[in-house]
């Protein structure tokens, strides 16, 4: 099309068509009814002012365009000038103030209180082995699969939900997300339990929940006012 508004002047309203060679091979894929985007729709009313017969001619034979690509046919054209869109006063010389989180070292301290916890309880431990199908890893450290095993302390496990539900890059997900989050690195038995009866206590989500059971007011017959 910008071939064709190079030669609007000429080639609009013409009653005899005009021949025109493409190499652009999907122009065929429109032949049939489909959906278009913004750009192809754009372009629909500017083709509408030309009567055109298109030909097909791969890139290697059609040099119907040359002339349109020398350099030197160009001449001073405004529209190729070199354009700055973004300028330097959009963008600020210093860094804004943001409160970064280091989820790393959130995390390495709860791995340090949750195998300092395994180490007090060992024997425990050795006791859910084969029925929880647990391993042991450098003599000392406890895994089911590859999730750390969090043991017997309630105030760790609710640690463990806080983090991957609580912190300000959780965005207090749902139940089925925040398991997801959670298994591949900690575990504890009846994990799924404790994560949604831990989600149903929590006050935000309670408070930004969608209500699916909305109360409704109770009717009540409308009698005419008795006659004084």
């Amino acid at each position: 099309m910008r071939r064709l508004h190079c030669w609007s002047h000429l080639l609009k309203g013409t009653t005899i068509p005009v021949l025109v060679f493409t190499d652009h091979a999907n122009l065929h894929y429109y032949r049939e009814p489909r959906k278009i985007g913004p750009c192809v729709a754009g372009y629909l009313p500017e083709r509408e002012q030309y009567t055109i017969i298109l030909e097909y001619k791969p890139g290697a034979t059609n040099r119907m365009d040359a002339l349109s690509r020398r350099p030197d046919y160009e001449g001073p054209n405004p529209i190729n000038d070199d354009v700055t869109v973004w300028p330097d006063h959009y963008f600020c010389n210093n860094h804004t103030s943001i409160r970064v989180f280091n989820m790393d070292s959130i995390s390495d301290n709860l791995d340090s209180r949750i195998k300092l916890a395994q180490y007090k309880e060992q024997l425990l431990l050795k006791k859910w082995a084969p029925t929880h199908n647990l391993s042991l890893l450098d003599g000392t450290d406890w895994y089911h699969g590859t999730a750390l095993v969090v043991v017997a302390d309630n105030a760790l496990r609710r640690g463990v939900i806080s983090l991957f539900h609580d912190h300000v890059t959780a965005g207090h997900a749902r139940i089925t997300k925040t398991l997801q989050l959670i298994t591949p690195y900690y575990w504890w038995p009846n994990l799924k339990t404790f994560v949604t009866e831990y989600i149903k206590g929590c006050a935000t989500c309670q408070m930004t929940k969608v209500n699916t059971h909305p109360t409704h007011p109770p009717m009540f017959p409308i009698t005419p006012a008795d006659n004084a």
